[in-house]
């Protein structure tokens, strides 16, 4: 199964990324990701054998034991990719803590024999994919702010028409 573990966002948030994705409707096409799939991925894992399901929980509730709320603020929009081909999104600012628990969540993970993306850790929440921004400016993003306390391993099928996530594990943070 093809599992990545992410920070959930609180509904408040979800409703900001949403207006912000309205607005961008306006002026840029391309795919945009449904209110229901915005999240922060902490760590991305891809194929994982069932079988080893419970490893992957188990480092997760470690990495995420007395572990603090993270208190996260919406920032800037920035981009992947090529100009006209592009992934969109919105940066979330925390003052490190989001940092440290991509870090501690990457930490136990390898800890635990898993491989996973080992690209650097943004904070970010995509909001677009195949976005052609060569077309002009960007609006400015709602920007809100919030705790984020949940962090979920989820499960992502991608033969559909868009993905979808089904969450298999979650923590809440103290």
């Amino acid at each position: 199964m093809r599992l990545f573990v992410a920070a959930e966002l609180p509904e408040c948030l979800v409703e900001e990324l949403a207006e912000t994705s309205a607005l961008l409707r306006g002026t840029l096409r391309g795919r945009y990701v449904a209110p229901d799939s915005l999240h922060v991925t902490l760590a991305f894992l891809g194929e994982v054998p069932g079988s080893r399901l419970e490893e992957v929980e188990a480092a997760v509730a470690r990495a995420c034991d007395g572990r603090a709320r993270a208190e996260v603020s919406l920032g800037p929009l920035g981009s992947f990719g090529r100009r006209r081909s592009a992934t969109l999104w919105q940066s979330v600012e925390s003052d490190g803590a989001l940092e440290a628990l991509a870090g501690a969540v990457r930490s136990e993970l390898r800890n635990s024999g898993f491989s996973f993306d080992e690209k650097g850790f943004l904070a970010h929440v995509t909001l677009m994919r195949a976005v052609d921004l060569s077309s002009g400016e960007l609006p400015m993003p709602h920007v809100a702010s919030a705790a984020i306390d949940t962090v979920t391993l989820f499960s992502s099928d991608l033969s559909g028409g868009r993905p979808r996530y089904e969450s298999l594990f979650s923590v809440v943070l103290d």
